[in-house]
């Protein structure tokens, strides 16, 4: 079972440029290399392999310094956040049931009434206060834009190195391509 599970994933490229590479690079060994066709398909195959290299780092970086720290910060501050919006809420509940109570208090329990409605309404300004504080922390957190420029980085090294190969090829591919169609002209 393992064999076969490795076999497989040996079969099954790891980027669609990986495909692009081995299917270019089995034409031109079907071809050969003497022929035009046959040497840009293995020329081209060859870049190709190289771009997939290049997409596995990038994908690789773009996981562990932007998706998986980015998640972390994120989940984190939310679920800071989601609690102490769960206390505003119960501060408020808290808050207005003293108030009834105090409109509805005895003239001997008014007092304590009135001092329960101002505890409950500086515990609400308090929890109000920390959940702005922690809303606030999210927003204002450098951490997500750092990930995000960690991001753009990957993928500009990406395509840059990808750039580089291609710009590198093209002109090999166009002389070839210039030389046959010469070459056809030629013979037709």
């Amino acid at each position: 079972v393992a064999a076969a599970q490795r076999k497989e994933e040996e079969s099954v490229p790891n980027t669609v440029q990986h495909a692009i590479a081995r299917a270019s690079l089995d034409v031109s060994e079907r071809i050969g290399l003497e022929e035009p066709l046959g040497a840009a398909l293995f020329k081209f195959g060859s870049i190709e392999e190289k771009v997939g290299n290049e997409k596995i780092k990038q994908d690789h970086v773009i996981q562990a310094r932007f998706i998986e720290p980015m998640a972390t910060t994120l989940e984190s501050g939310v679920a800071l956040a989601q609690n102490a919006r769960k206390e505003v809420a119960s501060a408020r509940l808290t808050l207005d049931a003293t108030k009834a109570s105090f409109k509805n208090a005895k003239p001997a329990h008014m007092d304590a009434a009135r001092r329960d409605v101002e505890a409950a309404e500086d515990h609400f300004v308090t929890v109000v206060e920390e959940a702005m504080r922690l809303m606030r922390a999210i927003v204002e957190s450098p951490a997500p834009l750092r990930h995000l420029s960690d991001f753009v980085a990957a993928q500009l090294a990406f395509h840059k190195e990808a750039a580089a190969l291609l710009a590198d090829l093209a002109p090999e591919i166009e002389e070839i391509q210039v030389t046959q169609e010469a070459l056809y002209r030629h013979e037709n």
